[in-house]
C-alpha cells in the first residue's frame, strides 16, 4: 500500500495535520511513539484560544479525542516512530519504523523536540535521582524540599510556579541580568512569589550528591564567584532540540538543527516533505502556533498532491 501522506509525530502539530488530512480524505498514516506531545508536560496553559485556563494534560487529551473522531479516515499507529526515511526510485518515500516499513507520496515531519542538557558534571550521574527534565511529571516528588530550576524562559518560570505547590524553596537560576526571555505575565508571577528566589547572572557548574542530589554549584557570570546551593532537586528547563536523525540528510537544516521550511507552504528543501511545529525553523514555539502550522502543512500537502 502507498499512502498519500505519512505524518510523523504525536504532538499538537502532528494531530492538527492529521485532522486536516482526514478532512481532505487523504489516505493518511500517523506514526507516533505517543500521542500528546509537550502539552502533557505543561502545568497550566492560559494562552490557548478558547481555553482561559487548562492543564497541559487536559488540553492534550482534548486534542487526542478530537483526532480519534477521524479514526475512520486516518490510520494511527501508536508506539511507532520513524527510524529512517529514504526516497525510492519511483518518487515515493519509504519510512522505516523498525519492524515495519511504509510507503507514502508525501511526508509531514512534526516530531517536536527533546530537552536540551546542561552538560555539566553530575547531570548524567543523578538523572532520575534528583535531576529532572519534566516538572509536571515529577514536581510532586519534591514536596517540602529545596530545589533549583535552571533556565528562566517560559518553561523555566512555568516549572518554578508549578513547584510552588510542593517545594519548600525554589531557586530560579537565570543566566541573564533579569527575567526578559519569557512572557511578562509569567515574570510578574515569579517575582511576586515568596517561595522563589531569582538568581540572575548565574550559571550552573556542577551537580553534587552521594546517591541523590544534595547540592548545586553556581557561578556569578559578572563576579566569577561560586556558591553552593543546598538542594535536593535540579529541574533543567533550558529549551529543547529537534530529533531528526531519521531524515538522513534529505532536507536542509539551520544552525539549531531545525528543518528549514518555506513559511508559505511548510515544504522543506526536499519536494514532497513538509514539516510543522517545533521541529522547524519557525521562531515562536507555542502550542497554538504548532497546531496552526500542522493545519497549514496538511493543506499544503493536499494541494501539492492535486498538482502532482
Amino acid at each position: 500500500m502507498v499512502y498519500d501522506l505519512i505524518i510523523i509525530g504525536g504532538g499538537p502539530a502532528a494531530m492538527s495535520a492529521g485532522i486536516y488530512a482526514a478532512r481532505k480524505k487523504l489516505k493518511t498514516l500517523l506514526l507516533a511513539k505517543s500521542l500528546g506531545g509537550q502539552p502533557t508536560e505543561a502545568w497550566e496553559i492560559e494562552n490557548y484560544l478558547g481555553m482561559e485556563k487548562i492543564s497541559g494534560p487536559d488540553l492534550a487529551q482534548k486534542f487526542i479525542a478530537h483526532l480519534k473522531k477521524f479514526s475512520a479516515d486516518i490510520e494511527i499507529k501508536e508506539g511507532e516512530g520513524a527510524e529512517k526515511i529514504e526516497k525510492t526510485g519511483y518518487g515515493a518515500f519509504e519510512v522505516n519504523a523498525g519492524k515495519n516499513k511504509y510507503l507514502a507520496k508525501t511526508i509531514i515531519v512534526a516530531t517536536g523536540s527533546t530537552p536540551r542538557k546542561l552538560n555539566i558534571p553530575g547531570e548524567d550521574k543523578f538523572l532520575g535521582r534528583g535531576v529532572v527534565f519534566c516538572a509536571t511529571c515529577d514536581a510532586p516528588l519534591f514536596a517540602k524540599k529545596r530545589v533549583a530550576v535552571i533556565g528562566a524562559g517560559n518553561s523555566g518560570m512555568d516549572a518554578a510556579l508549578q513547584l510552588t505547590k510542593y517545594a519548600e524553596k525554589i531557586y530560579l537560576i537565570n543566566k541573564y541580568p533579569d527575567l526578559t526571555k519569557g512572557d511578562i505575565a509569567y515574570a510578574e508571577q515569579v517575582k511576586s512569589s515568596s517561595l522563589i528566589e531569582i538568581l540572575n547572572n548565574s550559571l550552573p557548574k556542577e551537580i553534587k550528591g552521594d546517591r541523590f542530589v544534595s547540592g548545586l554549584i553556581i557561578e556569578n557570570s559578572q563576579t566569577k564567584e561560586t556558591r553552593e546551593l543546598s538542594v535536593e532537586g535540579v529541574f533543567v528547563e533550558i529549551g529543547s532540540l529537534p530529533s531528526l536523525q531519521f531524515l538522513a540528510g534529505l532536507v536542509e537544516y539551520n544552525q539549531k538543527g531545525e528543518i528549514v521550511i518555506n513559511p508559505k507552504n511548510n515544504m522543506a528543501s526536499q519536494p514532497g516533505i513538509f514539516a510543522a511545529g517545533d521541529a522547524t525553523d519557525i521562531p515562536h514555539k507555542q502550542i497554538i502556533i504548532a497546531a496552526g502550522e500542522g493545519a497549514k502543512a496538511a493543506l499544503s500537502t493536499y494541494y501539492y498532491l492535486t498538482k502532482n
